[in-house]
């Protein structure tokens, strides 16, 4: 379900709004989609919807699954094909009610963008019509614009934190706002007077899952109206959500800053269905949500309810929580995506973020004009700066004291335009801490209430080490942070898991561990797939937290450190781990944590919180663990001196195609794993002059 929840990525078609105005011409024969040798597409129209049609069908070559399966999701029918399982699913969708956002601000869109919509769902479904033995079910197809919508609203709120904050609700444990956990991405800017050939350079390094719903797709999209970029998407998406133009490039990373509040309601039972604000009884909205299921005959109707805060649930005990997201109240999210991708200077650019449609993410910004810039940006509200309102937490919800509806505008937001230091960078961390020391904002500046991180990662402390080590930074410099595997010292995880603690056990009171625990003690905090050192620390990272929320001593309970025991717990069970699946010690971390690809696979270095990242999961029967997440889709831009077309390198983990047998289905494979890069062009003559096939569209 997470990994459902996490991605929805868009779809779209027809709406009211969409029928009272013509559709966009779409002449098929006008679209090229050429191939180049890595399978990427590159689309060339004369209009822009023309693009977004050959995007739909490129993308559905490649993954139409994928995007049948989030289009099932956005409609709230993903139990037709994923049987009970889908059902959760299609209930926070039903909750969320994100089609009434649409519905009430569909007419205010630019008629540009719906036409860019309209273009894209036409590709899908002329592919589908086309492909019809491709169908997962009956369901999938037609897609409106409205759907569409709704479902880019929904994926927004997701990232933005309804994935963790509903099921603490439905569970009955105390909402909070989420906490670090090692995933993110990486992005670096660097200005001409910090680069040491004099060039701009951006990285564009997204952590992300490297299959399914929410893995990026690389495309280049160019029309004959000024829009010409290459970058990443998710599947079902209209447009690029980051990447390089022949001006500007801009990369983002998740930020944590608190987007998402949650309401405890005033209920009792001489009140049913009612709750009390400011001395008022208010009725609580319900509405029935119809869930299609998989192998079941009859419907099933689940209840949803509102509140003035916003979607409503019950816990197992019957009291009621209300979330209340600014993600949920804006439809215009992709719409300012699209801006975005048309803006040919800073200006335009900075025209289209005070849009003020994204509810979340960090932008990190470079261009052609020695422009840097960074923003962390989101759709902050005005919340009341009352000391006894625990924003981080829970909020009451029986008074309009805590129902906040004005939103902060841009520049109010924490934010760098070309510091003297000559670089930004963010890493999921701070941003309070994105360039040198004596240019960062001052975190006293901006409310508390905001929820902004206030301290380094691991990542940040590495790169913002080796970035202090240069005068200069040159592009193969800019390479070496970004691929680098090393831990800070010392090492930044929560809660000290995996503390200093570990670092000082005896080994010579415990022979049986001794050479574990000297092996830890040499390793270099470098988690090359060669590394003993490395396997170890990455067997305590997953262990540790599990044998720390097992306490039963009251005392260590309350502590946020490792204590001795349980280092050595930790070693014992690195010991048995290793005994048990590998009938040796000396096993690195190669050896059980891999690179997977069908049938495939191949030792694969990271770990959680280093710049080039892992998260694994338990993957077969030996002990193994398999690459779910992290180091994913990674591009360097760099503008050159003389005004032409940037250098644009990339890689994806595996390749353009999700199907297996496809030649590029993992081609790109053996470069991700180098830590190489392909070479990449916004020009058009050279993309078709070596382009490996080209094509119309039907």
């Amino acid at each position: 379900m997470k990994l459902l929840l996490l991605s929805l990525s868009l779809l779209l078609m027809q709406s009211t709004h969409a029928q009272k105005t013509a559709d966009p011409i779409l002449r098929t024969d006008k679209i090229t989609i050429a191939r180049d040798s890595f399978g990427v597409p590159h689309i060339f129209a004369p209009t822009d919807p023309e693009v977004a049609y050959g995007l739909a069908w490129a993308h559905a070559e490649d993954d139409f699954n994928t995007i049948q399966t989030l289009i099932l999701t956005g409609k709230g029918k993903l139990a037709t094909y994923l049987g009970k399982k889908g059902a959760s699913v299609d209930y926070v969708v039903g909750l969320l009610n994100t089609k009434a956002t649409v519905k009430a601000q569909i007419g205010q869109m630019d008629p540009a963008f719906i036409d860019l919509i309209k273009g894209y769902l036409a590709g899908l479904h002329a592919y589908a019509k086309a492909h019809p033995s491709a169908l997962l079910n009956k369901h999938v197809f037609p897609v409106t614009v409205e759907d569409y919508l709704s479902a880019g609203v929904f994926s927004v709120a997701v990232f933005c934190g309804v994935d963790k904050a509903l099921p603490k609700i439905l569970n009955g444990s105390v909402p909070a706002l989420p906490i670090f956990t090692g995933e993110g991405s990486n992005a670096f800017a660097v200005n001409a007077s910090k680069s040491a050939s004099g060039e701009n350079m951006l990285v564009i390094n997204a952590h992300q899952p490297i299959e399914g719903a929410t893995a990026f797709y690389e495309a280049h999209l160019q029309s004959e109206t000024g829009w010409n970029i290459l970058g990443g998407l998710f599947p079902g998406a209209p447009l690029i959500f980051h990447g390089a133009t022949p001006n500007i490039a801009w990369a983002h990373t998740v930020n944590m800053q608190d987007k998402i509040d949650m309401y405890q309601l005033q209920t009792d039972k001489q009140h049913p269905g009612k709750y009390k604000v400011d001395g008022n009884w208010l009725k609580l909205e319900k509405r029935r949500i119809k869930l299609s299921v998989k192998g079941v005959p009859i419907p099933i109707y689940k209840t949803a309810y509102t509140s003035i805060y916003g979607p409503t649930a019950a816990t197992p005990s019957g009291q009621y929580f209300s979330m209340r997201l600014p993600s949920l109240m804006d439809a215009g999210a992709l719409q300012q995506w699209y801006a975005m991708n048309k803006a040919q200077n800073y200006t335009q650019f900075k025209a289209a973020l005070n849009q003020n449609h994204l509810a979340m993410f960090n932008i990190v910004y470079a261009d052609k004009n020695d422009t840097i810039f960074y923003i962390s940006n989101s759709k902050m509200p005005y919340r009341n700066p009352d000391t006894s309102y625990h924003w981080n937490s829970t909020v009451p919800g029986n008074t309009m004291a805590t129902l906040w509806t004005k939103f902060k505008p841009l520049n109010e937001l924490p934010q760098y335009l070309n510091p003297t230091s000559g670089y930004l960078f963010n890493t999921n961390h701070s941003p309070f801490l994105a360039t040198a020391e004596n240019e960062n904002l001052n975190r006293a500046k901006f409310d508390v209430n905001d929820g902004y991180e206030l301290t380094h990662n691991n990542r940040s402390r590495r790169a913002k080490d080796l970035i202090d080590q240069l005068d200069k930074i040159s592009y193969a410099d800019l390479k070496r942070i970004k691929f680098d595997r090393q831990l800070p010292n010392p090492i930044l995880y929560p809660y000290g898991y995996t503390s200093d603690t570990l670092f000082m056990v005896d080994e010579s009171k415990y022979p049986q561990l001794a050479p574990l625990i000297v092996s830890l003690k040499k390793w270099d905090h470098n988690a090359v797939a060669e590394s003993n050192g490395a396997l170890i620390y990455n067997l305590a990272y997953y262990s540790i937290p599990k044998l720390m929320g097992g306490r039963k001593n009251s005392d260590e309970a309350k502590s946020d450190k490792l204590s001795m025991d349980e280092a050595v717990a930790t070693f014992q069970y690195a010991h048995d781990y290793l005994m048990k699946n590998f009938n040796r010690l000396d096993v690195t971390l190669g050896d059980m944590q891999k690179l997977v690809r069908g049938d495939e696979e191949w030792p694969q270095g990271g770990m959680p919180d280093v710049l080039a990242a892992v998260q694994g999961q338990a993957y077969g029967t030996l002990g193994k663990r398999k690459m779910v997440s992290g180091d994913a889709y990674i591009g360097f831009v760099k503008f050159p001196k003389n005004g032409g077309l940037p250098l644009i390198e990339t890689v994806n983990t595996f390749g353009a195609s999700s199907i297996k047998g496809n030649k590029h289905f993992a081609d790109q494979r053996p470069l991700y794993q180098a830590q190489q890069l392909k070479k990449m062009t916004l020009d058009k003559n050279e993309v078709l002059k070596n382009a490996e096939s080209v094509y119309h569209p039907q």
